[in-house]
Formats: structure tokens, sequence, C-alpha cells
């Protein structure tokens, strides 16, 4: 009884004193944990690209679900055959590496467990006799507090594999390019010896011995019964890799970004802190869109370009499906490593839809509406079209499907720069700064914008004007949506857009059936230095930019031209079968309007029908038809007093705006004559016109070469009409002021002829011819 009362004596100080020394000296568990190598997955689990860890490690973490079996068995039955029995310490392994060790008067076997091979991985010490009982005993105390499964999860984490390179996960693409799920048993045996000796087992530099190993392990294998012969025998014949595989490296600029953006805002993948982030992008779509980039480069480069970007997004859901920042990631030569994507460039005339869509919503036109493409000077500002042509009186819907600037601006004078900033800024644009005024160039592109934002706004017009936020992560649901613009108003701009003539098309979309039906944009920049092309379909919303990364200007750059082809290229590999974007046409009807206007009819306006949006669209009435009373008989025009006694009958005449007559007059078009006045008629306001008085009729003005040109502008000044409220100056078809009757305009002519007429608001004008001579 004493001896047994001793044992329990001793037992339980031996157990006391193992709880204090594991209280006092905790194992080091945050010493197995080690940040991962970032791997950053496409939406069904491909690799993208892969970033070494913070202490410049590549490290996989992985689960053991995560491994092939084979692999771990290997590990088991080469490292630790009785790893699933033994506390942590092997003692029928340590009695056989003593005796092996004393015959052999040296060291030629361990007796290291998997779970003491983790202890010296979580505190590297030097190979001594007490370095191995302090690893025993912390092999121990972490089969007391930890499964065998989180033990053998460590190890093939933490184990090492030669280099940099850390961990089963890592190994696995390091060696074979390839999963660890995926592995062959023969690379699977490879990799459970690789760590006792990753240099002199290394298949690159040490092929022969590296075979050599795998063979005896697979031996093992077999003598154990691990597997059966036949699969040995098969696994003996696998070649060994002969160079380093390469590691993924798709969307290399959109991996950039999102691995600094995530370490800005600390962002975290929804799974665990294993370094994986599972993103929205589409391996195949990635792997055509740049493929279809590099065929067009080219031609891109032929024309002097040499960056081209292109992102596609999901539009109902606004997923990132393709990203490719630039034509080729490693040309240092043309800056290939900068992110067009998000570069911020200056998008032209693809801004242009929302500008229309906005004046639709608040019902100040309609598709059919006519706005004028004349020469216009607002305070200094005098855009011109693309093509340095003017066209008159055009519908809001060729003047958008022709993308011509002069309407724009004079549309955006209209709504307001402001309505329309914050429209921009509600939309996602985030280059918009706030104490800037952008003013009517707005309208043209006279902003910046990113490629990513362009797009998502323009997948919201393809979604009702529903605004969402991009989705790049595959973590939770995407965030609802706000309304934005009306889907009436959306819709009616689709339509324009889908109108639009495409560069390889002359006749139009529809008259081809294997041409994508999509709706779309194009933007050329001022200065020749972007060229932009947008489209939408039901499902796919589509953004290209073509030009050079370091803004250099390119002769002849167009939308249209360099990356319109570019945009069908990448509908037609990335969605052949597709379908026209969806419109919300319920809040639209059919309305009569005036057929030459545009505008709310008045009893005498010829009518057409136009579609427009129910309790919206508020169009002013038509001004350019109007009624005059002429004489029965004659025919002749009658005002005043000439009316008594006469028999009158009421005709409608065409008066254009005084603008577009005098654009008219410019070209050599009259106007619509009006019935010529009768004989009798001595008050008149409507037939009378302004009278230039300045400079004198048949003048030539001397300009002196000693003084400077801005300091001899020419007086221009008329008398006015009755009823006129503005006087338009234009000399050879250049708008050069608005003035108020009776206040001279000053214009800067340089020597030669030169037309000048003037253009009251009532339409009725008046020309002089006027010679400059230099002194």
């Amino acid at each position: 009884m004493k001896i047994f009362r001793k044992i329990l004596i001793i037992g339980a100080v031996l157990v006391l004193g193992a709880l204090l020394l594991d209280t006092v000296f905790p194992f080091p568990v945050e010493r197995l944990h080690f940040a991962p190598s970032l791997r950053i997955l496409d939406r069904r689990g491909e690799p993208l690209r892969f970033f070494l860890a913070p202490d410049g490690c590549w490290r996989f973490p992985v689960t053991l679900e995560e491994v092939t079996p084979e692999l771990l068995t290997a590990i088991v039955q080469l490292e630790d055959r009785r790893f699933y029995h033994h506390p942590g310490v092997d003692p029928l392994a340590v009695a056989r590496a003593f005796f092996s060790n004393l015959r052999r008067a040296r060291v030629v076997s361990g007796a290291s467990t998997i779970t003491m091979q983790v202890a010296r991985l979580a505190v590297p010490r030097r190979r001594t006799i007490l370095a191995k009982i302090i690893e025993s005993l912390r092999a121990v105390q972490l089969t007391c507090h930890y499964s065998k499964r989180q033990i053998l999860t460590w190890y093939i984490n933490l184990a090492p594999f030669g280099g940099n390179v850390s961990g089963v996960g890592a190994a696995s693409w390091r060696y074979f390019g390839k999963d660890p799920k995926r592995l062959s048993l023969g690379e699977a045996t490879l990799l459970a010896v690789l760590p006792r000796s990753p240099v002199r087992y290394d298949p690159f530099r040490n092929p022969e011995t590296a075979r050599g190993v795998r063979d005896r392990a697979l031996e093992r294998l077999a003598a154990g019964g691990a597997f059966t012969p036949q699969r040995v025998a098969a696994a003996r014949l696998e070649p060994l890799p002969e160079k380093r595989p390469a590691l993924p490296f798709l969307a290399p600029h959109f991996c950039q970004w999102l691995a600094r953006e995530a370490r800005r805002q600390n962002l975290k993948n929804a799974a665990a802190d294993n370094g994986v982030w599972v993103t929205t992008l589409d391996a195949r779509l990635q792997r055509l869109a740049e493929e279809r980039l590099r065929t067009r480069s080219m031609f891109l480069r032929r024309a002097g370009i040499h960056g081209a970007a292109m992102v596609a997004l999901d539009v109902a859901s606004r997923d990132v499906l393709a990203w490719v920042g630039n034509i080729d990631f490693w040309d240092g030569l043309h800056q290939g490593m900068v992110d067009n994507v998000r570069s911020r460039r200056s998008p032209g005339s693809a801004l242009k839809p929302f500008l229309y869509a906005l004046a639709f919503a608040r019902g100040i036109i309609a598709p059919e509406t006519r706005l004028l493409d004349v020469p216009t000077d607002f305070a200094g500002y005098a855009p011109e079209n693309y093509d340095h042509l003017f066209y008159g009186a055009v519908s809001a819907h060729d003047a958008l499907a022709r993308s011509l600037n002069v309407p724009a601006v004079r549309l955006l004078s209209a709504v307001g720069d402001a309505a329309f900033k914050e429209l921009l800024r509600a939309g996602g644009m985030t280059t918009l700064q706030d104490d800037r005024d952008y003013g009517l160039a707005l309208a043209l592109g006279g902003c910046e914008v990113r490629l990513l934002e362009l797009v998502n706004m323009y997948a919201s017009l393809a979604d009702g004007g529903r605004m969402r936020r991009i989705r790049w992560l595959e973590q939770g649901k995407p965030e609802p949506a706000f309304p934005w613009l009306s889907p009436a108003a959306c819709a009616l701009t689709l339509d324009i857009l889908q109108d639009v003539r495409r560069p390889e098309l002359p006749d139009g979309w529809n008259l081809t059936r294997d041409v994508p039906a999509v709706a779309w944009k194009t933007g050329t920049s001022f200065g020749h230095r972007d060229a932009w092309a947008l489209g939408l379909s039901r499902d796919l919303a589509i953004g290209v930019w073509a030009g050079n990364p370091d803004g250099r200007a390119v002769k002849g750059i167009s939308g249209t031209r360099q990356a319109g082809p570019l945009l069908f290229d990448l509908f037609r590999a990335l969605a052949p079968s597709i379908s026209p974007p969806r419109r919300e046409t319920s809040a639209l009807e059919n309305h009569p309007l005036c057929a030459v206007s545009g505008l709310e009819p008045t009893p005498h306006c010829p009518l057409v029908s136009g579609r427009v949006i129910r309790d919206v669209t508020a169009l002013s009435r038509c001004p350019w038809h109007k009624t005059l009373l002429v004489e029965e008989e004659s025919g002749l025009r009658l005002a005043g007093d000439c009316l008594i006694g006469r028999r009158t009958r009421e005709v409608t005449v065409l008066v254009y705006p005084a603008e577009l007559v005098s654009w008219l007059a410019g070209q050599g078009v009259a106007p619509p004559p009006l019935p010529e006045l009768h004989p009798a008629c001595t008050e008149v306001p409507d037939a009378a016109a302004p009278v230039i008085v300045s400079p004198a009729a048949g003048a030539r003005l001397m300009q002196r070469p000693d003084a400077p040109r801005e300091f001899q502008k020419v007086a221009l000044l008329a008398s006015p009409a009755q009823g006129a409220r503005w006087h338009y100056w234009y000399v050879d078809g250049r708008p050069v002021g608005k003035v108020a009757p009776d206040t001279p305009c000053f214009a800067e002519l340089a020597p030669g002829a030169h037309i000048v007429w003037v253009t009251d608001d009532m339409g009725r004008t008046a020309r002089r011819l006027v010679t400059i001579v230099r002194q």
C-alpha cells in the first residue's frame, strides 16, 4: 500500500508539474500562423494570379480536404507511421533510432514525429540533444491540446520545400503547376519526401537524386500496403518536371489593383484568412478578351497607338467579368503596366447619351424634337462638329446617333451644366471635382473619367436606369440598386444608340444577322488622345479604350475607327448569341408632334407621331408655324390699316429661328418665302429688317501693322426693326456675338474680303461686304 501511495503521489506531482509547466510555458501556437500568399481566383475557382506573402515566401494554406488523399497517406506512411496512435513522441521509433545509431556509431536515423517537426517549425533550434528533448516535450504538449487533424494541417502548410516555398499548397504549384488536389501518386510521393532535404532532392537541380528518393519511397509505400504494386509501378514511370512551371498570370492589371485595394481597405475573403480571394472574373472570358486585344494590337500600332483596355460587366449584377488594363503588361517601352481601365482620360462624346437621357427624363425634348446645329458662340466658346460641318435643324435622335457636338452643347445649356454634373456624380463618376466649374464643355467630354466607371453608367442604361455598385469579389449578395435615370428615358436613349452605324456595316447593324444586336456609342477626346467605344446587350456592358498611356496624341484617332472594331470583336468572342438591351416601355406612348419642329403642335402644324414619356414630356408649342392674313383674290399679305375693306383669308407660313435663317443665308439657301406685301400696306413690322449702319456699304478699312489686331476690332452696328430684342452677328458664317439692338458688336477681322450679316430674333436678316486692307 505504501508503494502504491508513493506511486500515486509521484504521479500526482508529475501531473501537477506538467500542468504547471504547461500553464507557465504554453505552446507558442501563434508562431504556427504565418501570413499567407495572396491567391486571386476567378468565379469558378481557377487561379488568376498569385502574390508573395509579406515575408517574401510562397505560402498557400490548405485544409486536409483540399489535398489529394495520396499525399496525406504518403506523408504519414513515410514520416510517422504511428502518427495517429502515439502521444506526440513515438517510443518505438526512439528505440529503433537509438540502437541503429549506437550500432553505426553515428547518427543514421532520427525519431522525429510529425508533431515534433511541427514543434521545431514553430521555434527553430540547432539540432542538439537538448533541442530534441524540448521538441519532444512540446510535441506531447501539442498532442494534449490539439487534434491529430490540426497537427497534420499545420505540418502540410509549414513544411519547407526549398527556397521561399513553404507548405504543400505552394510546393504543388511551384514544382508541378497544379492544385494539390490534382497531384498524381508520383508527384505526391516526391513532395512527401522533399522536406527532408529540399536542395538535395530538388528535381530541377538534381533530377536523378530526386528520382531515386521518389522511387525508393514508392517501394516503401508498396511494401507497407499503402498502395497496390500496380499503382506504384505506374507512378515510377511518371517523368519528373524538367523546369519550374510558370504561375498563373491572367488579368494582371486587375489582380494588381485588387491586391493594392484590398491592402488599403483591409478587405478579407468571406471564407477564411487563407489568402484566397474569389473574384467575379470569368477566366474563359478573360482569356478571350486578352487574345482579342493582342490580335488588334498590330492594327492599332500601325496607327501609332500602343495602348488599349477593355472591361466587361454583367448588367444585372455589375460583376466584373473581364478586365484588360493594357495590351502587354510587360511592354515597358509603352507603359504596359499602366492600368488604363482605371486611368483618368477624357471621354469625348461618350457622355452624350446621359445628357440626352437627362433631357428626356426632364421632358424638355423628345427624339423627334429639332435641335439647331449651326455656328454658335457661348461667350467665347464656339463648339464644332468632328467633321467641321454644320447640318442646320436635326432631330434629337439624329443628333445623338451622329454624335453632333453643337446640338449637345446647346442642349446642355438648356438642361444646365450643374444638373448634368450632379447626374454624372450620382452615377459613380469619382473624377469630377466639387469645386470645379466644367461649363458647357462637359457635354463634349471636357473632364476626366475612368473606363470602369463609364462602363458602369452604360450598364445602368441597359438596367432601366438602376445604378449599382461595381462588384469584383464573390462575397455576399450584390448591393441593392437605386434609381438614377427613369426607365423610359433609358429606353428612348437605347433606341437611338441601337440605330448607330457600325464601323464595318455602312448599311446598319440590322442588315447583317451574324453581328450582335447591341446599342453602342463611340467617343474621341479633344486633342486626339483617346478613342472610346461602349456597347450594351441584354446581359453585357463592354467598354473599350484605345490610345497611348503617356497621353501622346495620334493624328486621326477615332472611336469609330480604332475602338469600335475592337468592341465588336469582343462582343462576338464573349457572347456570340446575344440579345438587344432590355427596354422598359410601359411609360412610353405615341403622341402627335409637329412634323417640322418636333415640338408640341399648334393647329397649323403638319403632324407626325413620336414617342414621348407619359405625364413627363412637356414640349413647348411650336413657334415655327405662324398664321398671316392675305387678300383673298391676290394672295398678297395684309396688315394694319390695309386690312380695312378687303376680303381676307388666313394662311400658315413656316418661319425658321433667327440663327437657322442666318446659317442658311451663309450657305446660300433662302428660307421659306413669305407672301409678298400688298402695296397698300405701310405698317408691316414682320417685313422690316435691321439696317446695317457700321461698317458702311462698300467700306474698305485699313489695318495698321504697328498695332495689335485685337486693338483694331471692327464695330458692327445695325438699326433694329420693330419688335427686335436681339441682334446676332456673323462674319463669313462664323458667329461673333449676340447683342441688344443699338449696341455695337466688336469683331476682329483678318485682311481680306468678308461677308458680314446680322439677324434679329424674329429671323429678319441684312448682310454687307466689307474689306480689310493692310496699310
